[in-house]
């Protein structure tokens, strides 16, 4: 079980930044296998497909996630500290998040990317199993399917309920992906993924170290006072940001 105050040692041991500035880099930490190496353009070239012609991508409908919920800003930390940890099949990418879109409920939030229902479904138990040792039993752990706006969109798409057939790609939607494909540039990898030392002990950039701290920073705004287990000081609050007030569940 990870204390709290493996987590306050885990994160001082980084030297972070003493001081909070605006944010400058990407606010997610990312670990795994990259959606590129599933797919060219990754998940950027997908959610690109979506913005113009409002179709889902092939690719996504095998796309599932296991999404959890750290109830506290010191949970998110340690599903972090769990995620540098090797026990995914595949080396699944996975992230850990503060919630900043204006229409998604919940503070704190991690993933795991899978590919596939069934994978889904194993790979859920095996972090549900993780999350209860190391963390909580009391932490929402669940299996969904692709990005949420793809189902707030269409929400056949993102019910999995067992034995109702899944909505499945619309062959009327491969022209609008070819279409998009034939102007497009790839990159060939995915910003944000990192890599792990080769010790196999977990190698943190400049901008991973101010996202945790940026975390922080949204914690004490939404007036979640466990921050200050982790980071040790009084944060002040982050300029414009505006988020539900924090309930402690």
């Amino acid at each position: 079980m990870i204390s709290d105050n493996d987590a306050y040692k885990f994160y001082q041991g980084l030297n972070p930044p003493g001081v909070f500035e605006d944010a400058p880099f990407s606010l997610q930490i990312a670990r795994g296998t990259s959606s590129f190496e599933w797919n060219p353009g990754g998940c950027q070239r997908n959610a690109a497909i979506f913005d113009k012609f409002n179709v889902i991508p092939e690719f996504c409908f095998g796309c599932y996630k296991v999404q959890v919920e750290p109830r506290t800003v010191v949970e998110l930390f340690k599903l972090l500290m769990v995620f540098e940890k090797p026990f995914l099949p595949n080396n699944h990418l996975r992230k850990c998040m503060v919630e900043l879109r204006p229409d998604t409920p919940g503070a704190y939030k991690g993933f795991v990317y899978c590919r596939g229902i069934e994978d889904g479904e194993e790979v859920c138990d095996l972090v549900k199993r993780k999350v209860t040792d190391e963390i909580s039993p009391h932490i929402s752990v669940e299996l969904k399917r692709g990005c949420s706006h793809f189902g707030a969109a269409y929400p056949e798409y993102a019910s999995i309920k067992s034995g109702v057939e899944p909505m499945k790609y619309s062959e009327s939607w491969r022209a609008y992906e070819e279409e998009f494909d034939k102007k497009a540039v790839y990159r060939k990898s995915q910003p944000g993924v990192s890599k792990t030392n080769d010790d196999g002990g977990p190698k943190f950039t400049p901008a991973e170290v101010f996202a945790m701290t940026y975390w922080l920073g949204y914690a004490a705004t939404i007036g979640d006072g466990s921050y200050l287990t982790v980071a040790g000081i009084t944060l002040p609050p982050i300029p414009g940001l505006k988020r539900p007030p924090f309930v402690q569940s």
